[in-house]
């Protein structure tokens, strides 16, 4: 089992927090498709975060060769309408959030830009 996984994070008070420390971890695992193969294995009331988590799966993936897990094809993985970052209604600024955004994430209506899930 990894150290760090999806539920960690889900369960976390602090979603954003959790969440830039999974991605840390997965940056220095050596079990980087274990940390992404499940998902989140816990009750969630926000359905945006688990679209975030299952985009970031994906993403992760795809970006460092992995298999891409089944799970993250799931429809209760969609946002039933678009989201744009901040819930900008700045008409400018979804357009190029509509462009910016990779697929991973914009498949599952979520347009949050080409680095949201970054780290430096």
């Amino acid at each position: 089992m990894p150290k760090y996984n999806l539920s960690d994070v889900i369960q976390h008070d602090d979603f954003t927090f959790a969440l830039c420390t999974f991605i840390d971890e997965f940056k220095r695992s050596q079990n980087k498709a274990q940390m992404i193969e499940s998902p989140p294995n816990a009750e969630c009331d926000s359905i945006l975060n688990l679209c975030l988590l299952a985009g970031l799966a994906h993403k992760l993936a795809v970006e460092h060769g992995l298999r891409i897990p089944e799970w993250v094809y799931d429809s209760s993985y969609k946002m039933p309408s678009p989201y744009f970052a901040y819930n900008t209604q700045n008409e400018e600024y979804q357009a190029f959030l509509l462009e910016d955004t990779p697929h991973e994430f914009a498949s599952r209506n979520l347009f949050i830009g080409a680095n949201a899930m970054g780290r430096v």
